[in-house]
């Protein structure tokens, strides 16, 4: 496996100064199931991609795959990561292997701005969900050729959603990067599982 540079897939804004991560497919009336304090403001989307050499049906092929979604709020390297949590978590109570993170019933996961929660949400579901074709293009936008799916915009706030794509359904964390002095620099979504991997030329396979 080969990491490739990022792939910019657009921006989001949050002038709430909370991001919300959340599938916003299982929505259960409490509002986004994780949200990270920010600065207020319009941050980067992109898309974490890998080159993979794997094998299908008997055969090799390589191509280049998304592993991750990211809001990149600054440029600072992140010094730890951490998995973030729902109000309700208890790392104390985390058994081995299990995660914590938002839930999806439809493999689509969302960054937002949670101050505008409701109005985004409800025209994610009318895209989306519903398909209506009168939606304006000033507040609904689909997004193509990317993990993201589409960008909704409430009119009142500024505040932004982009929906992404996961490989399924369930459970998926989230990594918040915090630089030395503890500010967040990015929010990060796995949303690749790991194919078998084979070594490509004159180099060795990364686990």
């Amino acid at each position: 496996m080969t990491v490739v540079e990022p792939r910019r897939s657009g921006a989001l804004r949050v002038p709430s100064g909370l991001l919300a991560v959340s599938g916003p497919d299982s929505d259960d009336g409490n509002g986004p199931h994780i949200t990270v304090p920010v600065p207020p403001g319009e941050y980067v989307l992109d898309e974490a991609q890998a080159r993979l050499t794997y094998e299908w049906e008997g055969s090799q092929d390589t191509r280049t795959d998304t592993m991750a979604v990211r809001v990149l709020i600054n440029d600072i390297p992140a010094a730890t990561w951490e998995m973030a949590l729902r109000p309700d978590d208890d790392p104390r109570l985390r058994r081995e292997n299990e995660i914590f993170g938002f839930d999806t019933d439809g493999a689509t996961g969302c960054f937002a701005d949670a101050g505008a929660w409701e109005p985004l949400l409800a025209l994610f579901e009318k895209g989306l969900i519903q398909g209506d074709p009168d939606l304006d293009p000033d507040v609904y936008e689909d997004i193509n050729d990317s993990m993201y799916l589409l960008r909704t915009r409430d009119q009142a706030s500024g505040g932004e959603l982009a929906a992404f794509a996961t490989t399924g359904d369930g459970t998926y964390p989230v990594w918040v990067g915090r630089s030395e002095t503890g500010e967040v620099v990015g929010v990060v979504v796995l949303v690749e599982g790991m194919p078998e991997l084979l070594p490509e030329s004159g180099a060795t396979a990364v686990a």
